[in-house]
């Protein structure tokens, strides 16, 4: 039996449906009409919307009963009869955002920052037919960028633009939105920065950094901050590219690291796979030999192959979630969730090394090419499985044929090394 908040009772509806409400003073005089309540007492909605009762007010005249929401400003919010129960908490939800929103602006938080700064013009999409020039295009990734003389407004934002600003405004809320902007320092930037250095998405990382800046560029003149915190970070690398995973990586890593990032890595290492994809796996029926995904860079198909260790690897999850990787508690990653996770693990002590040595996950993508390379797969087999440009493959392939041509080249020493002997150190002997 679960013990009911105060003001908080259930009862019995004639069709014998049970249901909640909260009233306030129930059995006396001054009884306020029923607010009805989710029927779930354990559900997050019903918890939010009890929290939200406490800050009711309901008073009555001769025309009748006249409810209000009270913000935490002492602001009244003027809504419907609860007897239109939809109508009311939309009324009632609506005021609570609304005095979220007020709160954020006086604070200067990143909520209020990207509230203003999409509604305003900096953020508009380009009107169809109006080009930017060159350099304003440029500037939309270089925030700090002043206009040259001679050259016209913005005609807005490419739209492409536009969504990968979404894109990371979404992250920057969930991640600070309740913060000052004032209260972003150059380490905690750069920290969020170097998040997708750590899963080999340097470009992504570059994405963000602009768009950070962009916003705290435009909310300096409007109070948001005095200076731009994010001028003195560090750009991720431009070529991303990054060392496969040496043994000893993987020993310390499946020896130290949560459990629920196991998984993966073993997916990143037989399929070749980036983290934004692995984290989207669908867990392959028995007896499939792939499991088709769609990649999120490219929106290509990539028919990833289940390798025979790797699929007992799955099985002996003993999970039956249609998602293939989860965390401890049974629920599917997400990739932002997954991020987060990541970083903490590698901030640890116990993985300065992987620190100091650049071990990332985007590393495995590297290590599935490299194994498929050092068993004979030709460049083009490889770029089909990991679905990677011929190019990239070649790149990677210029490496592993070095060493694959320095044992080669060994073995053909020790076999002739008898006759050539004599030719080289005459009749030294070695002492032994």
């Amino acid at each position: 039996m679960v013990d009911l908040p105060r003001y908080v009772h259930g009862d019995q509806k004639a069709n014998g449906r049970r249901y909640l409400a909260y009233q306030r003073y129930r059995g006396t005089p001054k009884a306020w009409p029923r607010v009805q309540l989710p029927a779930d007492p354990l559900s997050i909605e019903f918890v939010t919307r009890v929290k939200l009762c406490e800050q009711l007010e309901a008073k009555k005249d001769e025309k009748g009963w006249h409810w209000h929401f009270i913000d935490d400003a002492g602001r009244r919010h003027a809504l419907p009869d609860p007897k239109d129960s939809e109508s009311f908490w939309t009324a009632v939800e609506k005021a609570a955002e609304a005095a979220r929103q007020l709160a954020a602006g006086e604070r200067k938080t990143f909520r209020a920052l990207i509230t203003e700064f999409k509604a305003s013009p900096a953020f508009r999409l380009k009107e169809d037919g109006a080009e930017p020039a060159a350099e304003e295009e440029a500037a939309e990734h270089r925030p700090s960028a002043k206009r040259k003389p001679g050259k016209r407004k913005r005609a807005g934002l490419a739209k492409s633009t536009r969504d990968q600003y979404s894109r990371h405004m979404r992250d920057i809320e969930e991640d600070w939105g309740d913060d000052p902007v004032r209260s972003l320092t150059t380490v905690d930037a750069q920290r969020a920065i170097d998040v997708f250095s750590e899963l080999g998405q340097p470009s992504a990382g570059r994405a963000f950094r602009a768009t950070l800046s962009r916003m705290i560029d435009w909310g300096i003149p409007r109070g948001y901050a005095d200076v731009n915190v994010v001028e003195k970070t560090e750009k991720p690398a431009e070529d991303g590219t990054y060392e496969p995973w040496p043994p000893w990586a993987f020993e310390h890593f499946f020896e130290n690291a949560r459990l629920g990032l196991h998984l993966p890595v073993y997916s990143g290492l037989f399929t070749g796979q980036r983290i934004s994809d692995v984290v989207r796996m669908k867990r392959p029926q028995d007896g499939i030999t792939e499991m088709p995904i769609i990649a999120q860079k490219t929106n290509a198909v990539v028919p990833v192959q289940i390798h025979s260790e790797y699929r007992a690897i799955i099985k002996a999850t003993g999970q039956e979630h249609e998602l293939l990787h989860l965390r401890e508690d049974g629920e599917p990653w997400t990739y932002e969730g997954f991020k987060t996770a990541w970083q903490r693990e590698m901030n640890r002590d116990v993985f300065k090394r992987f620190r100091e040595e650049r071990i990332v996950f985007h590393g495995l993508r590297k290590n599935a090419v490299n194994n498929l390379l050092e068993v004979g797969c030709s460049e083009a087999l490889v770029a089909a499985i990991v679905k990677m440009s011929l190019a990239m493959v070649a790149h990677y392939a210029k490496r592993v044929n070095q060493f694959r041509l320095a044992r080669a080249a060994m073995k053909q020493f020790e076999a002739g090394w008898a006759e050539l002997r004599p030719h080289v150190l005459g009749n030294v002997k070695v002492a032994k």
